[in-house]
Formats: structure tokens, sequence, C-alpha cells
């Protein structure tokens, strides 16, 4: 059987010499064919003929084995033609190529000897050593060659599904990796792309193109084009960028651009530059950018700077160029404004009649909010202090003395700092130092109301009859 399948043993240009150990470093792959046996026999079948030019071109079939000769690779196929002139070696039906840095099948292969790449078409199935896996409709792939190129790289057309995976998990043997455990350990770290054209350089730099979505078990991304480093775990998301928070407290925010970075694929920092917006179940920003850092699937400490920043909460909105939150557990513990800063409240429709909202103005505003253990919502935010320093105002509209719905009382103060307290979401009281100045009105009752001076108030019987 042996002496057998050495007879089958030749490259395109004839018999390879016994323990011939050739080194290709740098030069064209020498293909190499090797019979393949079944039950004792060989059933490939091959014929070779050289062309006018002295090329040679050789067809196989009955099943191929073929490898670039010294260089660690392997091709399987149903069938084969190789045309050296042309340098290429066409692999056809159940075609496996298999090398140290990666493995695919696919139904057609072209191999291109003289600069070492090849291209797979029909139902293309890859994974690298790392353990990222990919599937689609065609795939470049390019060898790293010395003296062409050093790193390998592969392009995938048509939409590919890419899957990338920990390395840990993946790079066990199969049976290993099957396990329950470890499986559901890979699933749960996985990230899944999809896209046009995905591009990958080294198995760690990966590019995608068109109708970009990422899925990961924290969040979901789309977005026109991407950039993923799997090495130090950063992405970057360009042309309409939306990221969708997952886990018990979701969120969502949209920019012009917007960068993620993760720590053992877990979500820790992301950032939106460029008309940045983030929503969440407590609280609305917009900002030229937004930076948010994460802790378990949730919103931490948000920083937003650049133009004026917005922040829109249950009861409050506040002005500022740049803001400082705290939300630990993604719930909204307290706001800082800093330079300009001006936050407006809502009154109490039910207890007071005005289109005037109040308002509390100064370089620095803090508003600070008691979010309830049990709450899961924006309900259970409500505002407990507000505190401005420098130059600051404040204008607030207090419930009738009366205790009826009416026009409001009036509350204008100045100082240094003012610090408004709140009980229930109302106006407890206004505590004003340094240089302190105000003004308080109440509205007159109605029956006391008396009119401007000169004024000429009609007869008492004017208009009855005699």
């Amino acid at each position: 059987m042996r002496a057998a399948r050495r007879a089958l043993l030749f490259v395109a240009c004839g018999l390879l010499p016994s323990g011939l150990a050739a080194q290709t470093d740098g030069k064209p792959c020498t293909v190499v064919f090797t019979g393949v046996t079944r039950g004792g026999v060989v059933v490939t079948r091959a014929t070779a003929y050289t062309t006018p030019t002295g090329g040679r071109n050789t067809f196989v079939g009955g099943g191929v084995d073929a490898t670039c000769e010294g260089q660690g690779n392997r091709l399987l196929a149903d069938s084969a033609e190789h045309y050296t002139e042309r340098g290429e070696l066409i692999l056809i039906d159940r075609v496996r190529y298999s090398e140290p840095k990666m493995s695919m099948e696919s139904d057609r292969m072209i191999y291109y000897t003289a600069d070492d790449h090849l291209l797979a078409t029909g139902k293309v199935r890859g994974r690298s050593a790392s353990g990222t896996r990919f599937t689609g409709p065609q795939i470049e792939y390019f060898r790293v060659k010395p003296g062409v190129r050093d790193v390998p790289s592969w392009r995938a057309p048509g939409r590919p599904v890419v899957r990338m995976s920990p390395t840990a998990i993946e790079s066990q043997p199969r049976s290993a990796a099957a396990a329950p455990g470890n499986r559901a350990a890979a699933n749960a770290d996985s990230v899944d792309l999809t896209a046009d054209l995905v591009i990958s350089v080294n198995d760690s730099l990966v590019f995608a193109v068109g109708k970009v979505v990422i899925e990961r078990p924290d969040l979901r991304a789309t977005a026109d084009s991407a950039t993923l480093d799997q090495g130090t775990e950063f992405a970057r998301l360009m042309r309409g960028p939306r990221i969708v928070g997952r886990g018990e407290r979701t969120f969502t925010l949209v920019g012009t651009v917007v960068d993620l970075w993760s720590q053992d694929r877990k979500l820790r920092r992301v950032r939106a530059d460029g008309e940045a917006k983030v929503t969440s179940d407590s609280l609305t920003l917009t900002g030229d950018t937004i930076d948010l850092r994460m802790a378990d699937q949730r919103m931490e400490r948000v920083f937003v700077w650049g133009g004026r920043a917005v922040a829109d909460a249950p009861s409050q909105r506040l002005l500022a160029d740049s803001m400082d939150i705290l939300m630990p557990g993604q719930r909204l513990r307290e706001i800082r404004a800093l330079r300009d800063a001006i936050a407006f409240s809502r009154v109490d429709s039910t207890k007071i009649i005005s289109d005037e909202r109040d308002w509390l103005a100064g370089d620095t505003v803090v508003a600070r909010f008691d979010t309830l253990a049990t709450a899961d919502s924006a309900s259970g935010v409500r505002m407990r202090e507000l505190q401005a320093t420098g130059a600051a105002r404040a204008f607030y509209q207090l419930t009738p003395s009366s205790g009826e719905r009416g026009a409001p009382s009036l509350s204008y103060n100045r100082g240094r700092v003012i610090t408004v307290a709140f009980d229930e979401g109302e106006v407890r009281d206004v505590a004003v130092q340094g240089k302190a100045s105000g003004l308080f009105l109440e509205p007159a009752p109605a029956d006391t109301v008396k009119p401007p001076a000169g004024a000429t108030l009609p007869a008492r019987n004017a208009g009855r009859k005699p």
C-alpha cells in the first residue's frame, strides 16, 4: 500500500526525489499531490500534459490530497485542476483547507500559487486559530508569505456572519469545548458580526462595511461601518451608529461616531461624539460628546461636554457647558452641571395655576435625587436637593397659602450659594448664603384688589331703571 501511495506522489513539474525537504520561503507554492487510498486501494486518478509554452496542466479526480511543498498547509477535494503557467490550483466539491492559522470548507476553491492566497466560494465555513468562525458565500484568504505579507488576512463579501469567541474556550479540543459549561461560557462571551463586507487582519483587527450589526450579550450595535480590535477589545462605529444596552435596565446611545472599550469581554466604556444622545428610563442626555462608564451592563457614571449639555430627568431639565452624572446601578443619584448652569422645574399644575417654570442658575448647579431601592423605573426618582454656587439666582413658585389651587406665591433670590430642598417633589424651603438678597410676593385676595389711580368706577346704580 505504501509503495502504491508513493507512486501517486508528484509535483507539477515531475516526480519528487525521496526525502526532499525544500525551503520555499518567499518562493511560489510548489504543489504536491498525494494519492488518496480507500480500503487499501489508491482511488486518485491523475492526468498531466505539457503545454506548447512549457507549462504543465494537471487534472486530478477520484480524491485530491494536495499541499504546498514544505509550507504546512493541506487541501482536500473530490477533484482538482492545476495550471502552472497561470499559477492556479482549482479544487472542486467538498473542498477542505487547513493550516495552523486557518481551516475552512467550501464547494469550490482556487489556490493562487504565486502569492499563496486562496478564493473559496459556495457555502464557505471557516475557523481561525483564535476561535473566530465565519460563514458566507465567499472568502478570500491571504496567507503569511515572507517578502510579500507578514500577517494573514481574509476578506468576505456577501454579508457573512462572523462569530468572535474567547480563545481559551474555542481552542480546546472539540470534546472539551462542547461540554455544557464550556459551551455556555463561549456563547455568553461571543461577539456576532454581520455586514455587507468583513475584512480581518492578523485574526485580530476586523473592518466591517455596510449595514453592520454587532450582537453581544451586553448590547446590540448598528452602523454603516465599524472597526473592531480583538486584541485591545476596542471598537469604533461610524455613520449612523446606534447602541442599545441590554440587561435589566436598557439604554440607547446615538452619535456621529461611537467608540466602545471592553475588558475581559465586558463593556466598560462607551463614548459618542457628534450630536450625541443617550436615553434611559430615568434620564435623557444630549450633547456634543457623551462618555458612559459601565459596570455589569449598566451605566455607572456619565460625562457630557461640548456645546450645551442637556439633561432631562423626570421632574428637572438641566443645561450647562458640561455635566458629571452619577448613576450607580443605572439609577440617577446626582447631576453636577458645570459653567453657566441652569435647572428648570415644572410646577405642580394640580395646585398652581402658572405657565412659568421654576429655575435655579449659577456657575455650578448640583441636583441630588432620592432613588428608591425598590424602584425599577423613572417613577422611583425624585428630586431631593438643588444647589447653585457662584452668582446664584433662583425663581420659585410656591403653593398658595390658602391651600387651594390658584396663583402661586413668587420667590426670587440672589446669593453666593442657594440651596433648594424638596419634599415629595415640592419645594420645602430655599436657603441663601453670602450676599443674600431676594423678593417674596404673595397674590392679593381677589376682594382686596384696587383699581389703578385715576380709574373711574361705574355708579352703583348705573344701568338700572329708575
